[in-house]
C-alpha cells in the first residue's frame, strides 16, 4: 500500500473486501505500514519516525497519519479498523468488512 496513491489504495482495499469473508466469519485485512503519530511518544521513537519520514519523502512518497488512513478505509467501505503500533515506525492496520 505504501507506494500507491489514495485512489489506488481505496481500489486495492475494495478488491480485498470482495475477496474476504464477512467479519463474523473471520474476514479482515491486515496492512503493515507506517502510521504517523501512532505508537510510543518516547523521544527516541519520534526521532526514528521523523528520519524515516524524510527518507520516504526523498525515496518515493509520503507517510499517512491515522486521519488519512481512516479516510481511505472509509472510502473502501470498511467500517471498523484497529491500528496496532509495532517495533519501529511500522504499525499493523486491521480493517474489517
Amino acid at each position: 500500500m505504501h507506494d500507491w496513491g489514495d485512489s489506488e489504495r481505496v481500489t486495492i482495499l475494495k478488491n480485498c473486501k470482495k475477496a474476504i469473508p464477512p467479519r463474523d466469519a473471520g474476514g479482515k485485512v491486515r496492512i503493515v505500514d507506517a502510521v504517523v503519530g501512532s505508537g510510543s511518544s518516547a523521544m527516541k521513537h519520534r526521532e526514528t519516525q521523523v528520519l524515516y519520514d524524510l527518507y520516504i519523502m526523498v525515496a518515493n512518497g509520503i507517510e499517512l497519519d491515522e486521519q488519512e488512513w481512516r479516510k481511505i478505509i472509509s472510502e473502501a467501505d470498511f467500517t471498523p479498523y484497529k491500528i496496532i503500533p509495532v517495533l519501529g515506525v511500522r504499525s499493523i492496520i486491521e480493517v474489517y468488512p
